[in-house]
């Protein structure tokens, strides 16, 4: 069996490639989406985030700080503890909602034993204090370190202090409940809550809980640090020991009483101030119950939910790089970053949830390069194969190669080489676009859609005339519509390849005006069907020159016959019958006919020359060859009694130079053969005048007769060759058609034009318009 072989196309790979990499990178952003990896970005945006949602702080929070000044008023810490007995007595004596004591009386006072009772009594007055548990580690076991006896007895409530470091050493989350999962404490903050009165799920007083199987953290909650670099209002001791404090400083509010001084308590580095990122412990406690009080409570996102949202990130980008271009792209990838870390700003603000993009953010780092580079090998690959082709369809191993530098890489190479083959390229196509505008006929290159990719200027016509738009996307079926073969009247179709295809070569055709065109179909010769050369030939001038050489045979045939055959047989009469014709008469006859045959070849022999031989314009001046003219005219005026005559007009009497560049010769004998045949075509007695008149850029040449006028049916074939205006009423005159035909090609062939006004047994008067002379002014003055 043979083997079967598998190619694929360049879209193909180029879309393989982008599943490979999409595959790849999703797999590597979901797995470490999983790890919240890499930590440092995580906690970087997590840190810029918080530090801008930062809440404004509560105003019902204050602290009552053991600092340096308390130290050295009162004495080296630790006091007494009747000295904390008179701070818990002057704090509830402003009936403050709770006050949470962050210090920790786990021992008894050996030295003072009194102070503990006095201790116990202030917290028990004020009934409504928290006391701190702390921690203690016994080999690998941990355990409670609760307060003395006494003194958890009267406090109301009891909570942790314990605070979760990162591995950074900064401080960022706690855990709302800790302990023995029988009943663990809850944190000092929700204590204080507690204590204030209101309810909360975790609030359970301040009995110690039945020994457990196992320690328990609860309710993870990260810290959301109230906006500045010390936000709560905050009071020495000393000051409140000796009563510096305004009186109502603590109603209604909720006090904690901590130590900040140096060297004394816990300090933590903590994200919330940028500028000093280190914060006392009861400051924390602050913070921590702010956002209890407010409900403002962050959370960090469920793992399948912070994957979710980085899978999605990296999905988009992917979909851009694969859809968009290099720029286009490259500004996704931004774009899709932005509105990462602006969704991370969001639903921390709002929902309180807390992303870790940190995977998504380094896939979007690395999916651009990666990608780019793919598509520049591939980019490279597909040079190198196109120049391969190039150069065997073009043939340019002969030509010369541009200079480049030595540290040009294979890129740079291969563009430079593509740079020649297109400069090659360009020219060649710049030769057929030349070549096809050059051609007079409607020519239209079609590609198999049946779409116009190329037309020339003699098309753009064609389509102009026919109402149809010459610009943008053209279908080659609306540009001919309608058009039909001549012999068969079958309608040709060009919708489609198939129907193309199916073009006769070459066929005689009429457009949808009735115009002969010959159409020429040509298919572009390739491994595939290109498109089509379409043609269309003018056959109207063909048309129109067969007729008149058939009209001219049919007049050579009898009217040049017929001269010669009376000829003939006026001498086989005279020979035959002497008597009845003189020598005299016979000699005036024949001399007339054979008058008459010169006269219709003098005829052809004008119209052939006006038509084809090169003028010899010179410069004339109108009204001379006009005098000229009628002059010539005179002997044949004469014979019919018509007096023609020149009326020299407005013009000579203001000595205006009438001057034309022309042909002497041509136009004289136009202006002859106009009078002559308003002669012929005038009775007896009658008068032909000629004139010259200004008409703006020409010169007005009119030849008015008396004649017997035409009709509108003869006014519309007047200046076809061959076509005599004789009627039967008229007297019969001599002529084969000619005359008009040839004023009318000399008066075109001198960029002018005519026109005729005729009436019947109105007489007629031709107009020929006959441009100025360069130089000569548009408007004459006024005589």
């Amino acid at each position: 069996m043979a083997a079967r072989s598998f190619s694929l196309s360049r879209t193909q790979l180029r879309w393989l490639e982008w599943l490979l990499l999409s595959a790849l990178l999703l797999g590597a952003v979901g797995w470490a989406s999983l790890r919240e990896q890499p930590r440092i970005i995580n906690t970087f945006v997590q840190d810029i985030t918080g530090w801008l949602s930062a809440p404004a702080p509560r105003d019902d929070i204050v602290i009552v700080a053991i600092d340096d000044a308390s130290l050295q008023s009162v004495g080296r810490w630790p006091w007494r503890r009747s000295v904390h007995a008179q701070l818990i007595d002057r704090i509830a004596a402003q009936q403050p909602k709770a006050v949470g004591v962050d210090v920790l009386f786990s021992e008894p006072d050996r030295q003072n034993p009194d102070d503990d009772a006095q201790l116990a009594q202030a917290i028990a007055r004020a009934g409504n204090v928290v006391l701190p548990v702390d921690w203690r580690m016994a080999n690998v076991d941990i355990g409670a370190e609760l307060p003395l006896a006494s003194l958890r007895m009267a406090a109301r409530q009891l909570g942790h202090v314990n605070v979760t470091v990162d591995d950074d050493g900064v401080i960022r989350r706690y855990f709302g409940a800790q302990g023995e999962n029988t009943g663990p404490w809850p944190h000092f903050s929700i204590a204080m809550l507690c204590a204030s009165g209101q309810s909360h799920p975790l609030c359970q007083g301040t009995r110690p809980p039945e020994p457990g199987e196992q320690w328990e953290q609860r309710s993870p909650e990260i810290f959301n640090f109230a906006r500045g670099d010390r936000p709560y209002t905050m009071y020495s001791a000393e000051d409140v020991l000796t009563g510096r404090i305004p009186a109502d400083s603590f109603r209604g509010k909720h006090v904690l009483l901590g130590a900040t001084a140096s060297g004394l308590g816990d300090y933590f580095a903590s994200p919330a101030r940028p500028a000093s990122r280190h914060i006392a412990g009861v400051e924390l406690i602050a913070h921590a119950l702010d956002s209890q009080l407010s409900g403002q409570h962050v959370h960090a996102a469920s793992l399948p939910g912070n994957m979710a949202v980085n899978l999605a990130a990296i999905v988009l980008a992917l979909m851009a790089i694969a859809l968009l271009g290099p720029m286009a792209g490259l500004l996704a990838q931004g774009l899709v970053a932005a509105g990462l870390l602006a969704l991370c700003l969001a639903l921390r603000s709002f929902a309180g949830l807390q992303l870790a993009p940190g995977a998504a953010l380094v896939g979007l780092l690395v999916i651009y390069p990666i990608w780019s580079w793919r598509r520049l090998s591939a980019a490279a690959q597909f040079l190198q194969q196109e120049m391969h082709n190039l150069r065997a369809a073009l043939d340019t191993t002969s030509a010369p190669q541009r200079n480049g530098m030595l540290m040009d890489d294979f890129l740079e190479r291969r563009i430079k080489a593509v740079e020649t083959a297109t400069d090659t390229l360009r020219q060649m196509h710049g030769f057929v676009r030349d070549t096809l505008r050059q051609i007079p006929s409607p020519t239209f290159v079609v590609d198999p859609l049946g779409m116009v990719s190329l037309h020339n200027a003699a098309a753009v016509s064609y389509l102009q005339n026919l109402g149809m738009p010459s610009q943008g996307l053209i279908a080659i079926q609306s540009a001919l519509n309608g058009m039909r073969i001549k012999d068969s009247g079958q309608v040709l179709s060009f919708a489609n390849a198939e129907q193309l295809r199916a073009l006769p070569a070459e066929c005689e055709v009429l457009d949808r005006e009735d115009h002969a065109w010959l159409l020429l179909a040509e298919a572009f010769r390739a491994p595939a069907p290109a498109g089509w050369l379409l043609m269309l030939v003018d056959l109207t001038e063909l048309h129109k020159a067969q007729q008149q050489r058939d009209q001219a045979l049919r007049f050579i045939s009898h009217d040049f016959r017929s001269p010669q055959s009376s000829i003939i047989t006026l001498l086989e009469m005279y020979k035959e019958f002497p008597g009845q014709m003189s020598e005299a008469e016979l000699h005036q006859k024949i001399n007339r006919l054979a008058h008459q045959s010169l006269e219709m070849a003098e005829s052809f022999v004008q119209l052939a020359s006006a038509q084809s031989q090169a003028m010899q314009p010179q410069l004339l001046s109108l009204d001379v060859l006009l005098q000229e003219a009628v002059d010539d005219c005179w002997a044949k005026a004469s014979e019919k009694k018509i007096q023609v005559r020149y009326l020299p007009g407005a013009l000579e009497a203001a000595e205006t130079d009438i001057a034309c560049f022309g042909d002497r010769s041509l136009l004289q004998r136009c202006f002859v053969n106009l009078l002559s045949n308003a002669i012929k075509y005038s009775p007896s007695g009658t008068v032909v005048e000629a004139s010259i008149a200004d008409d703006g850029a020409y010169w007005l040449v009119e030849v008015r007769d008396q004649g017997f006028g035409m009709t509108q049916e003869q006014l519309d074939k007047l200046f076809q060759p061959f076509h005599r205006f004789h009627q039967n009423s008229q007297p019969q005159v001599a002529g084969i058609g000619l005359g008009l035909s040839f004023v009318q090609t000399v008066v075109l062939r001198h960029q002018g034009f005519v026109n005729v006004s005729s009436g019947v047994n109105e007489g007629s008067c031709f107009g020929l318009h006959l441009p100025k002379a360069p130089g000569m002014p548009q408007e004459l003055p006024a005589a």
